[in-house]
This record gives structure tokens, C-alpha cells and sequence, in this order.
């Protein structure tokens, strides 16, 4: 049944209220890998062990008293070292609902004016690659450098310590299309001085979100920064559809955009985005109908004098 003039009037109203409390709503992350919260990491690493011709990528602790932290970190530093080719790889990063894959990397990195005449190879970038994988195995990650995409060679934007007395913390941010069961990232070092401080892979979702009377589920973002996805919503409990309530979610994890939405049912009101019970008018019958049987018992005790 197509809705009244007037029932079109209100849900409109109802989208104007909703919408300005709805454009502060935050996106959310489904976070896959923390390394902060990870009491030992013990990566993948290339070279490694006694046979290595370069240290390679060392784990340590990187605190901040100050701040409280005390992470588990990875750094390298074989600048005195020709054709250094150091490999760092995470473990293997299950994508759930993602068809997007962001991963944040805080790091810093020395500049190469620390080693005057002692450098053999000091870079002051690193690389980040993937490789993505159809089934999770205890295997190593494959060992194959050109099975990897390359993402980007990053480097420290934000400033590169010139002090042993002081640390700069980079961060940067790339993403991933992806389609297969889940993927690896590697970090490919080949004479930087670097520690690589804290690694966070996560997805983007548009959070649950119940307005003008229907509620839109958890939604992951679409697999390309820019694509939207159009999602229906469900009338709450109570409430009926006026007009097919939907919502737009951005690559950015926002809703946008909402459309058409539910109105309560007859004996409900709309409280807090809900349908409840019409509380006052429920009263005032118990009220009618309880004085109603007061007075019926009464006149029945007086009809027995």
C-alpha cells in the first residue's frame, strides 16, 4: 500500500532529526592483526640463523615508559653490509569479510648522515609487499620474490631521527584489494636503519546503525576505496515499512544518503528508534477499566444488603 501524503510529510521530518544526529556516525575497524598486543611475534624471517651473511631482521621490545608502551618490534640496521636483501613476513592474515585490506605501519628510521664512511648500502626506504593465499597453512610464506605484488616503497614522511637521543614515529597507511582466503604481507629491507614499532591490519565496516525505524547490519566496505554499497535495512520490531529504508556505505566506512525507512505499527509510538508499547494510553484503560470493576463490586455488595 503506497503511504499517504501525510505519513510521507512525517517520514520525512523523522530523516531531517535522524540525519543530523546520524552525520557524526564513526566508521569501524575489524582489526586481524595488533602486533601491540602480542606478548612475542617470532616472524618469518630471510636470512636468519648462523648461515646468514647479514644480521637481518632482529625482535625486540620497543618501550616508552612515558607513554606506557612496551611493544614487541622488529629492527634491522646492516647499512655496513653490501646487497642487503632482508625479508620480514607477517603470519598469515585471514581476510573474513573484507574485500579490503588496510594495514597501518608506525616506524622510524635513521638518517644515512648517522653513518658517514661506514655505509656500504644505507637506504632510507623499505618496501611492502603481499602475496595473496587460498588456504591457511603452517608452511612459511612462499619464498618466491616475484609471487609478491609489490604495495608501495615507503619512506619515513614524517622525518628521519639524525640523534641516537631521539626517535620520530612515522605512520603510514596502504590498502589491498582482495579475494582470496587471506593473504601475507612481507617487508623487504634492502640497507635501511629501521625499526618497523607497531603493524595493525584491519578492514573497514559501516557499523550497525538503527535509523528512522530500521536497523542496517555490520557492512563491510566495497573492494575499491571508491566503490559504494547499497544496503537494505530491516524494520524494527513493531514497526511497519512506509517506503524500502536504505542506506549507502562509503569506502571510508561512513553511512550516507538514507532513504525511505518505517513507521510503528497502531498502540506503538516511536521512542529512541524503537516501537514501544503506547504506555499512556495503556494506563488510562487500566485506569478506566479498573475503576470500572471497583465500582461493579461495589454495587454488587450493596445490591446484597
Amino acid at each position: 500500500m503506497a503511504p499517504t501524503g501525510r505519513e510521507r510529510w512525517k517520514l520525512f521530518a523523522l530523516l531531517t532529526v535522524s540525519w543530523l544526529r546520524f552525520q557524526l556516525t564513526a566508521s569501524s575497524q575489524v582489526v586481524l592483526l595488533d602486533t601491540t598486543t602480542e606478548s612475542s611475534l617470532d616472524w618469518t624471517r630471510y636470512p636468519y640463523g648462523p648461515q646468514a651473511i647479514t644480521p637481518g631482521w632482529v625482535e625486540e621490545s620497543f618501550t616508552n615508559f612515558e607513554q606506557g608502551i612496551n611493544w614487541r618490534s622488529f629492527v634491522v640496521c646492516d647499512v655496513a653490509y653490501s646487497n642487503v636483501n632482508n625479508w620480514l613476513w607477517t603470519p598469515f592474515i585471514e581476510r573474513r569479510d573484507a574485500s579490503r585490506i588496510y594495514i597501518e605501519i608506525k616506524f622510524s628510521m635513521r638518517d644515512c648522515s648517522l653513518f658517514p664512511g661506514m655505509a656500504l648500502s644505507c637506504k632510507e626506504t623499505f618496501s611492502l609487499l603481499y602475496y595473496e593465499f587460498d588456504a591457511a597453512t603452517k608452511e612459511p610464506p612462499p619464498w618466491e620474490p616475484e609471487s609478491y605484488k609489490l604495495v608501495d616503497r615507503i619512506a619515513a614522511d614524517e622525518g628521519r631521527f639524525t640523534s641516537t637521543n631521539e626517535v620520530i614515529i612515522n605512520t603510514e597507511i596502504r590498502s589491498i584489494p582482495i579475494t582470496k582466503k587471506g593473504v601475507y604481507f612481507a617487508f623487504r629491507d634492502q640497507g635501511a636503519c629501521l625499526s618497523l614499532i607497531a603493524i595493525k591490519v584491519y578492514y573497514m565496516i559501516c557499523p550497525n546503525i538503527t535509523l528512522n525505524l530500521a536497523s542496517f547490519l555490520d557492512s563491510p566496505t566495497g573492494r575499491e576505496i571508491t566503490e559504494i554499497i547499497k544496503v537494505d535495512g530491516q524494520c524494527v520490531a513493531n514497526a511497519e515499512m512506509v517506503d524500502s529504508p536504505k542506506l549507502l556505505c562509503k569506502g571510508d566506512g561512513k553511512w550516507t544518503l538514507p532513504s525511505g525507512g518505517c513507521k510503528c505499527k497502531a498502540g506503538y509510538e516511536s521512542m529512541d528508534q524503537s516501537c514501544q508499547g503506547n504506555v499512556v494510553c495503556n494506563v488510562g484503560l487500566q485506569q478506566i477499566y479498573g475503576s470500572t470493576s471497583v465500582q461493579v463490586r461495589g454495587n454488587a455488595k450493596r445490591g446484597n444488603k
